[in-house]
């Protein structure tokens, strides 16, 4: 080894060492050059800098899984007590069905007892009511029978504008007065007695009351008939078909009919009605429809 001073300057040179040249091609974050360098300054690690760098951001990575990890956890933790409370809610309506269900059963069971009790308390009510019934709709009709098996009943319409004065009086319901204007007899004015009169000032719905208790026969079995006579104009289609306002005996009497046979709670009996519809005019009967 050598040692030579120059301007100032120490020059080492050592046998058999080149000392390193950088390329000047090199990064100039990694190198530097070689006349830049002086003597004394502190050496540094190339590599300091990344490493701390990589090790930064190595803790930040894992400080970031942990965080989600953690996270992760805690939302499992929620789930699971999500979990354990509606499984005991479960639990709990299961057993409140059974509960229920069973209950219901039992109740099930007492009410069919009871409408099998029912059943034959109604069969043995049936039993000895049945006979009551049947009496009593015989001495129904045999009262009516009593009054008469035959009434004839007499209404008069009123007069129109142009046929003058009435020769028809009304001393009472049952009696009507005819003036025959025979002048020879000294009584002109005859009397006559029927089971009912009707004057003009007479309604539907009066006219029908007397004719109610009819129905009441027709459904227990018996044969009824009702029936209008009298000369054209006398106010018989009136009497039997009425009006939208004021119906007549065929109305009144289907929807009596139809009462009777809704309202008969203690009948076992099954009512099918048909109806059967022809004009007699003339002498002649004319068929006209049959309803059922």
């Amino acid at each position: 080894m050598a040692e030579q001073r120059n301007n100032n300057r120490w020059n080492w040179e050592v046998s058999g060492f080149e000392p390193r040249k950088l390329s000047s091609s090199s990064s100039t974050a990694s190198s530097f050059d070689h006349d830049d360098y002086k003597p004394g300054a502190p050496l540094v690690r190339r590599y300091s800098i990344s490493a701390a760098s990589a090790l930064a951001q190595s803790e930040l990575s894992n400080h970031s899984l942990t965080s989600k990890l953690q996270k992760l956890k805690d939302k499992v933790k929620l789930a699971r007590e999500d979990y354990l409370e509606l499984r005991q809610e479960a639990s709990e309506l299961h057993e409140y069905s059974n509960a229920n269900l069973e209950r219901v059963t039992r109740y099930l069971g007492v009410l069919a007892n009871k409408t099998r009790k029912l059943d034959q308390f109604a069969l043995e009510t049936e039993a000895r009511i049945s006979p009551l019934i049947n009496e009593k709709k015989r001495l129904f009709n045999d009262l009516l029978t009593a009054k008469g098996n035959i009434k004839i009943y007499c209404r008069a319409r009123p007069l129109f504008e142009d046929e003058g004065s009435s020769i028809v009086e009304y001393p009472d319901d049952y009696n009507i007065r005819v003036n025959t204007g025979d002048d020879a007899l000294s009584n002109p004015k005859k009397d006559f007695e029927l089971d009912r009169v009707y004057g003009p000032h007479v309604g539907q719905a009066e006219l029908f009351r007397d004719v109610q208790p009819l129905v009441q026969s027709a459904l227990d079995g018996y044969n009824v008939s009702i029936f209008a006579y009298g000369q054209t104009n006398s106010g018989k289609t009136h009497t039997m078909e009425g009006s939208s306002h004021d119906r007549g005996l065929y109305a009144c009497s289907f929807e009596e009919l139809f009462h009777l046979a809704n309202s008969d709670s203690t009948s076992t009996s099954r009512f099918k009605f048909s109806v059967t519809v022809f004009e007699l005019y003339n002498e002649q009967a004319r068929y006209m429809a049959v309803i059922v």
